[in-house]
């Protein structure tokens, strides 16, 4: 059987929906908060069904040479029914329920659209044995101004119930490894408190999309255990209507400056959040470079608060309602802010890490060839050089390795485990050379590279990894190796100067030229 439904006269619309400013995530969102919300809506109903697990959407991106790729999204929840099935295709019909996630009626419209050119959606709902068809090809729609589309009805078990789309023809395409982990890494955040519902589970390309909580900081202050997170509820007074802000605020370590920052929610999805775009103003988190900018974080649910249609921010920025939110926000917040700028932390980092790190780009970039690294435990080391004694650090092996920062009074640099003594084998030009690498972190007073030659092509090297003319760079774990990498390119062009040397006798410039050389050889290697 065919049914018809009329969409005059705003056919030529669709059309326009390609250009709207949507991103991958934002416009998949648009059919996942359409899935949602139907599970959501009928929860109860669908979870009394025998053998229910919750809602499943699966979201597929299937490349096709032959018959060019294609979108298809796929949910379990509700299904539609003819009136449903309607207002899902024709424009300016929101559902009759404006307090969902679904509130304009527009999103899968637009989203589809703004993917492709020719798109379908098939539906049956629970309890209802019609499933319908139709499908929409935007190119024909524009040119022949057609009035009415074609719908398919079919007949099914009224046990089923499922909305598929698919989208063919498409003007956006996600391809490219950091644009499909940052669609998975953005839904997952997005849709966090559907993941952490035990409900839904989401999948994109048979991936299931999971939601990494962020560590809280603990500290014990009287003998007690303190978790610096608060809860936050409030209220703003906006044009005559109590607009509700409820939520939490905390201090998470180690510190992000990519996931800090405050996630805002609206009816259990987000509005503004995610990897690199938590919500961080100034007047809250001061500069980039501050603690707080990198341990402050929070989620906020704001319910009520009127927002974009493509739900990608709030519509707040014209009528001083943020500066509203932010006034009271750092009122509620200031003891946590204070907190989060005076805890110092002490970054970890495993000595093999850290080595080879360090030596990599050497060998990459072809500077050194047969590279072999030996951490030597330091409770079997040889004894160290009577020149070198003053600076050689004890360490003792972490008891755990994955805790990766350390919270201390007075001492922020990076602490190195797994052993402070490294053999470094290699050859550089044709000759076999040996470094006895000390990882000193004695005193940031003391020097920051010392050398003995203990015999031919033989050499122990002391770098102190604390030295204060390196910080703040020493509190980063990242910028031990690149201090490493650098001491081991100078003692090479020390040693080479020396080698090519007719009289023994080094010119002042030689050894720079040579450091230039290898640094630009590694440049290049790691480019």
């Amino acid at each position: 059987m065919a049914k018809k439904i009329n969409i005059r006269p705003t056919s030529s619309v669709y059309a326009t929906y390609k250009r709207l400013s949507y991103q991958p995530w934002t416009a998949i969102a648009e059919f996942v908060d359409n899935s949602t919300q139907s599970f959501y809506d009928h929860k109860d109903e669908l979870m009394s069904q025998k053998y229910a697990k919750g809602l499943c959407i699966t979201i597929d991106y299937i490349e096709d040479k032959d018959g060019g790729d294609r979108i298809e999204i796929c949910d379990d929840a509700y299904g539609m029914e003819w009136s449903d099935f309607q207002r899902a295709v024709i424009l300016d019909k929101p559902p009759q329920n404006t307090t969902g996630r679904n509130e304009f009626g527009m999103g899968l419209k637009t989203a589809a659209c703004w993917f492709g050119s020719l798109w379908s959606v098939e539906s049956t709902r629970l309890n209802s044995k019609n499933k319908y068809y139709t499908e929409i090809n935007i190119d024909e729609l524009g040119k022949y101004r057609t009035e009415e589309i074609d719908v398919q009805e079919e007949i099914v078990s009224s046990k089923d119930h499922f909305t598929k789309i698919v989208i063919r023809n498409l003007n956006k395409k996600i391809k490219g490894s950091r644009t499909i982990g940052k669609v998975k890494e953005l839904l997952s955040s997005t849709y966090r408190e559907d993941i952490r519902s035990g409900y839904v589970k989401i999948y994109y390309n048979g991936n299931l999309l999971q939601f990494k909580e962020a560590p809280v900081f603990k500290e014990e202050i009287n003998g007690q255990i303190k978790e610096w997170k608060k809860e936050i509820d409030f209220e703003i007074d906006h044009e005559g209507k109590q607009l509700k802000v409820s939520g939490f605020v905390a201090i998470r370590i180690p510190g992000s400056v990519k996931d800090a920052g405050f996630t805002l929610l609206r009816r259990g999805r987000v509005i503004i959040g995610g990897t690199e775009g938590n919500y961080r103003p100034s007047e809250l988190f001061g500069d980039s470079n501050s603690y707080a900018w990198q341990r402050l974080y929070g989620e906020l649910s704001m319910d009520n608060w009127p927002v974009t249609q493509a739900k990608d921010n709030f519509d707040w920025h014209n009528s001083g309602l943020e500066e509203a939110f932010i006034d009271k926000l750092k009122e509620l917040t200031q003891d946590y802010r204070r907190k989060a700028d005076i805890i110092r932390v002490r970054e970890k980092i495993n000595t093999n890490d850290l080595v080879n790190a360090a030596v990599q780009g050497l060998s990459d970039s072809g500077v050194v060839e047969n590279a072999n690294v030996e951490i030597i435990d330091d409770s079997e080391k040889s004894e160290t050089p009577a020149s070198l004694e003053s600076d050689t650090p004890e360490f003792s092996k972490s008891e755990s390795q994955n805790e990766p920062e350390e919270v201390v009074a007075d001492d922020d640099c990076v602490a190195v485990e797994g052993g402070s003594h490294v053999d470094y084998s290699f050859t550089y030009k044709g000759i076999s050379y040996l470094f006895h690498i000390i990882l000193d972190m004695s005193s940031p007073a003391a020097h920051w590279l010392l050398v003995e030659n203990n015999d031919k092509h033989e050499y122990t090297l002391s770098i102190n990894m604390r030295h204060s003319f390196f910080k703040p760079l020493i509190e980063k774990k990242e910028f031990l190796p690149i201090m490493m990498k650098m001491a081991i390119s100078l003692v090479l062009a020390e040693v080479e100067s020396f080698m090519q040397s007719p009289d023994g006798r080094i010119d002042a410039g030689d050894i720079r030229v040579k450091m230039n050389e290898i640094l630009d050889s590694v440049r290049k290697g790691d480019n």
